[in-house]
């Protein structure tokens, strides 16, 4: 067989994976994981990174850590669908191009409606588009009725924080921008282009409200600093929150929705 015929043959069967649901899917992005699932599809999925779902991926092989991939793990594993993320390298993303590894990358979602976009996206390739309109609309519904329940004419400064050494924000254009859009706040933050901070800043800006976004026990130590400052309003007002990360850095459109109303009830007593 000449190199034509070869390369041909190979392209073929490439279109004909690429026409088909995948049925062997490795997932290098935490969020994508719970999407999987959240579209009933965790069944066909053979990999994952140790960062997603914890204890409960089972039997799943761990292929990638947050940051650095296993290529010749994934490999053995023969799937026939890779997803990635702005995280993934590009050195890594060119790997598997040259090997014919099917990957479908999606970018860091900037807000609700791009996340929304993003997951009906994902429902189309996995064959699963009518649970992924049902959910994004079923979440949608849901967040009008949330967005009535809060009070007019308020617009609280707020701060959320997502690490504490060093001190990080989120800033604007990002989702998590939206969860303090989407409860009626402002973000003391708006302006910064990148989400490191200090205190003193935060201080400064004296927010009404302050959203701690960490894991453990570092959720808690930082809410008792936040609480020694006795002249930050936050603090004064008993307005200083913990959050799961798990929860609300890897959303789906409904646990993006449950961490909205679980912040508006924080704050409001809804």
């Amino acid at each position: 067989m000449n190199k034509l015929i070869i390369t041909f043959l190979f392209f073929s069967i490439q279109l004909s994976l690429f026409a088909q649901h995948p049925k062997r899917i490795i997932s290098l992005v935490p969020s994508l994981t719970k999407q999987l699932y959240a579209l009933e599809s965790e069944n066909e999925m053979v990999g994952c990174t140790s960062y997603c779902l914890g204890k409960d991926r089972g039997a799943v092989a761990v292929v990638a850590s947050a940051i650095k991939v296993n290529i010749e793990k994934i490999l053995l594993l023969k799937p026939d669908l890779v997803l990635a993320s702005s995280l993934t390298s590009p050195k890594t993303l060119e790997t598997f191009k040259k090997l014919g590894v099917k990957t479908v990358w999606f970018d860091y979602p900037k807000s609700f409606e791009n996340l929304c976009t993003q997951f009906l996206e994902l429902g189309k390739i996995l064959g699963k588009q009518k649970k992924a309109i049902e959910i994004v609309t079923k979440s949608k519904q849901h967040l009008s009725k949330i967005k009535k329940k809060i009070p007019k004419g308020k617009s609280l400064r707020t701060f959320i924080q997502i690490g504490a050494n060093p001190l990080f924000c989120v800033i604007e254009n990002t989702f998590m921008d939206d969860y303090i859009k989407l409860i009626g706040g402002s973000n003391v933050a708006a302006g910064l282009k990148s989400g490191a901070i200090s205190r003193e800043s935060v201080l400064v800006k004296n927010p009404d409200v302050i959203f701690v976004i960490t894991m453990d026990t570092v959720g808690k130590q930082e809410k008792e600093v936040w609480y020694s400052y006795k002249s930050l309003s936050a603090a004064k007002n008993r307005q200083v929150f913990t959050i799961d990360a798990d929860l609300a850095s890897s959303p789906t459109p409904s646990t993006f929705i449950e961490v909205v109303e679980k912040m508006a009830k924080l704050i409001y007593n809804l």
